[in-house]
């Protein structure tokens, strides 16, 4: 029964994560990496040890996911920095 509460548990808990990156947020990406953690520390005491193999596979693409993501904000950013509005500060104002 505990080794059941653990499991749906850190399934929600993923599941919340992956919502979170939906709507761009940089907190799903830190939920899902701390929930694959868990899973790696769930299957090392419950000794099912494929679950080290998909957490590691899990982890990797939000690693690789978040920088991508941060990568499109620094090039946005940059971008942003060199846009030219001669009426941006007319706008402010008024």
């Amino acid at each position: 029964m505990n080794n059941q509460i653990w499991s749906w548990g850190l399934s929600i808990i993923g599941v919340i994560g992956i919502l979170l990156v939906g709507h761009k947020n940089w907190r799903g990406y830190l939920v899902g990496i701390v929930t694959e953690c868990a899973w790696v520390a769930y299957s090392i005491q419950t000794r099912q040890w494929g679950f080290i193999f998909g957490s590691t596979i899990y982890i990797s693409a939000y690693l690789l996911n978040i920088n991508k993501w941060l990568d499109e904000v620094r090039k946005n950013k940059i971008k942003n920095m060199f846009t030219f509005n001669p009426l941006h500060n007319y706008r402010k104002s008024k």
